[in-house]
């Protein structure tokens, strides 16, 4: 399968959003990037794939609402609506 390199950098990226909150250290994915546009920018291989564009540092402050909700992007669901209990 392929497809499984991508899998495994995107279960690494999440290993180490993970690794990098325990410590106290923020991190971005940020996902409003044109992938050509970065491969151009960077120039990179044709045969890379992009996936992320990631922001990694100490916040400037720590909050308990999202930024991206703060900003208005998004609003926070109750729990009901997106977990499945079977």
């Amino acid at each position: 399968m392929p497809e499984m390199m991508e899998y495994s950098v995107v279960t690494a990226v999440h290993t180490m959003w993970l690794a990098a909150r325990a410590q106290g250290i923020g991190m971005g994915w940020v996902s409003i990037l044109d992938p050509q546009k970065v491969a151009t920018l960077l120039d990179v291989p044709s045969e890379w794939k992009f996936i992320g564009y990631f922001c990694l540092g100490y916040p400037e402050n720590e909050g308990v609402v999202p930024e991206l909700e703060q900003l208005g992007w998004e609003q926070r669901r109750p729990p009901a609506t997106f977990i499945i209990r079977r």
